[in-house]
């Protein structure tokens, strides 16, 4: 085996799913994870974040430390939610006695399928009386929380100190010991809920969907109120907190309850690089090149040559700069990159390499944009596609004068607003869009920085685009992502190719 080989097993998908059989090899606990584990009792978090910024992998995690330790942890996705007729009325008080019920029903469930070694004496005894056929709703809820209770573990017989060292898996434990030492034990008993994936419970283009993740949510804040021994975990996409939020027709009155419980996860420049620097020393380690920098065991040199550049960058620059702060991006432009070099027959991943790689990176990547927001805007692709004619950086007024013509390509509409043509409020809404999909980020002057600027991403400052800051819009500098800009190259060369030659 190539090098290369083993470099592909740790970058083949970036998924929770694919990473499953290594997960304990490579995971790098995010920043925000004394937040998200060491909950209070009776107390629950959301973990918001963007599509692969690593949600799936946090909560698995979780959920293998806990049940090695033999604490009780349930990891809960929408396939796996008891299903029953939904209720006529789509009010969220309706939705939500619903939820709690098929919440319960579920919890009950799975404690049968997934935490079975636990059903002993009077747990076993409750577990049968709450499966029974018949038993009325009343009955049915006590004997649900009686039985959680029961099968909870006391904070008294939990290590929390190897607890939290198991949690932090490489990194250091100390901050964890005190969270969780002063939030997770400090009383009572301790039972894990986690639910991945939320938004696949609902289409959350439709208003009424929008109410189903409302009633899951509070009906999972409910059951932490009435259980003070379950502590739970809710994951949702960061676009479907957007629209949660924000939706005219959807419950924003309910965002009160939520907000302070909500943890976003963000990847920063340190984090994105341990994840990447890690699975490439388990494959150099595999490869039996150990305790040596990895990147020249994979990467022809120590720079490469931008797509479409003369400027050269480092390779761990170059991969992080490209992958839009989200761990899965940077993990796929690898294993593209290791597919070109195959294809090539090249034992080293070089320049030409990356070039070839980013024609299909760039390109998946305005894929996942039209997929993560066809329920915003059905036009986000051609919206993007108009950015050929536009530099890759630009100044307010440039910009703005483009998105004032957007509106007369077809006709767009943003989360149910139709855009009309040079009207500056409907401008703003598409630039809006653009910069909580990523694809174009303000860029302003900050001396306390190392090249004197910082770009202004959408989880910074989710309200930096809108009228009320046109002062602040118009002194940024706007700059498309790296991501883009190759697949923008080639719109721009399949337009010119089409043009009848010059007579």
């Amino acid at each position: 085996m190539s090098a290369l080989d083993y470099l592909l097993k740790y970058v083949r998908t970036g998924t929770a799913e694919g990473d499953r059989s290594f997960l304990a090899q490579i995971f790098i606990t995010p920043t925000q994870f004394s937040q998200l584990c060491a909950i209070e009792p009776g107390g629950m978090r959301v973990l918001v974040g963007n599509k692969g910024v690593g949600k799936s992998a946090v909560v698995e995690w979780i959920d293998k430390v806990a049940k090695a330790k033999n604490l009780p942890c349930l990891l809960i996705r929408p396939d796996n939610i008891s299903s029953r007729e939904m209720p006529s009325s789509p009010d969220i008080g309706s939705l939500k006695r619903f939820y709690y019920e098929v919440l319960l029903r579920t919890v009950g469930a799975q404690i049968g399928a997934q935490l079975k070694g636990l059903l002993k004496g009077d747990a076993a005894r409750l577990h049968n009386e709450a499966r029974q056929q018949g038993i009325v709703e009343d009955d049915f809820i006590q004997k649900s929380l009686e039985l959680i209770s029961a099968v909870a573990l006391p904070v008294s017989k939990i290590n929390g100190v190897q607890l939290a060292k198991d949690l932090a898996g490489v990194n250091s434990p100390d901050a964890l010991i005190k969270a969780i030492g002063s939030q997770l034990l400090s009383s009572g008993n301790v039972f894990y809920l986690l639910i991945d994936d939320t938004d696949q419970l609902a289409a959350p283009d439709q208003p009424a969907h929008l109410n189903r993740i409302w009633a899951l949510l509070l009906a999972v804040r409910r059951l932490t109120g009435e259980c003070s021994a379950v502590r739970a975990i809710v994951s949702l996409r960061s676009s479907v907190w957007t629209r949660l939020t924000s939706e005219s027709q959807g419950q924003r009155d309910q965002t009160d309850h939520i907000r302070g419980l909500v943890i976003p996860l963000l990847a920063d420049d340190a984090q994105m690089q341990n994840i990447i620097r890690k699975r490439m020393e388990k494959a150099a380690w595999d490869a039996v090149k150990k305790q040596c920098d990895p990147y020249p065991i994979f990467f022809n040199g120590s720079t490469v040559t931008l797509p479409s550049s003369k400027e050269t960058r480092s390779w761990d620059s170059f991969i992080l700069k490209s992958a839009r702060e989200r761990p899965r991006d940077a993990i796929q432009l690898i294993k593209n990159m290791v597919d070109m070099a195959q294809q090539g027959n090249s034992s080293l991943i070089g320049s030409q390499e990356a070039a070839l790689a980013m024609k299909v990176y760039s390109s998946e990547r305005v894929d996942d944009v039209a997929n993560e927001f066809s329920l915003d805007c059905k036009s986000i692709r051609e919206i993007i596609n108009t950015f050929a004619d536009v530099d890759f950086e630009s100044d307010f007024e440039v910009l703005r004068r483009h998105l004032l013509t957007v509106p007369s390509i077809s006709s767009i509409q943003i989360r149910g607003m139709v855009l009309r043509p040079d009207v500056d409020e409907d401008a703003i809404a598409i630039l809006r869009l653009l910069h909580e999909t990523g694809f174009i980020n303000p860029r302003v002057v900050d001396n306390t920085k190392p090249r004197g600027f910082r770009h202004i991403l959408f989880h910074d400052d989710s309200n930096f685009v809108k009228l009320a800051n046109w002062n602040s819009m118009q002194g940024a500098r706007w700059e498309v992502h790296p991501a883009f800009r190759t697949y923008l190259i080639g719109v721009k060369q399949a337009q010119l190719a089409r043009l009848p030659p010059a007579k």
